[in-house]
């Protein structure tokens, strides 16, 4: 495990790498907000770091290599606009990077997941106080 603080230009951040016994190799960030004391990043360690291990621990990414399709041949004008814009956007240059931009997609899904849950028991609730009270109305009270 390697945990490195870091100030980003606006927020401190402790970034988290971490190899769990599967051996699958996850990442997260945990915002500091000012920037931290000793003692904050020594609670930190010993009370939310092992919480929020146990919490990535079990959410599941596709840990699968894309295949690249091969490109087609390109006019060498176009070709250097088009490196010329890549070097432009913030390129994803880490592994934890991209390892935490996996786990924030698994966990963007798992939530969809849990309010869609949500949703559909509100709304089989409401329904069934619907049939109750249709029912209370046919005895004829």
């Amino acid at each position: 495990m390697k945990l490195t603080v870091y100030f980003d230009g606006t927020f401190w951040f402790a970034l988290v790498e971490h190899v769990n016994c599967k051996g699958q190799y996850k990442a997260f960030r945990y915002p500091f907000g000012k920037e931290p004391k000793d003692f904050d990043v020594w609670y930190f360690i010993l009370k939310e770091l092992p919480r929020l291990i146990k919490k990535y621990d079990s959410i599941e990414t596709d840990s699968y290599a894309h295949e690249l399709p091969q490109p087609k041949k390109m006019n060498p004008k176009r070709m250097q606009r088009a490196l010329n814009k890549s070097k432009k956007q913030g390129a994803i240059s880490t592994k934890a990077q991209v390892e935490m931009k996996k786990l924030h997609q698994a966990l963007k899904k798992e939530k969809k997941t849990q309010n869609k849950e949500k949703r559909q028991a509100l709304k089989r609730y409401q329904y069934q106080l619907k049939q109750e009270k249709r029912h209370q109305k046919k005895q004829g009270h």
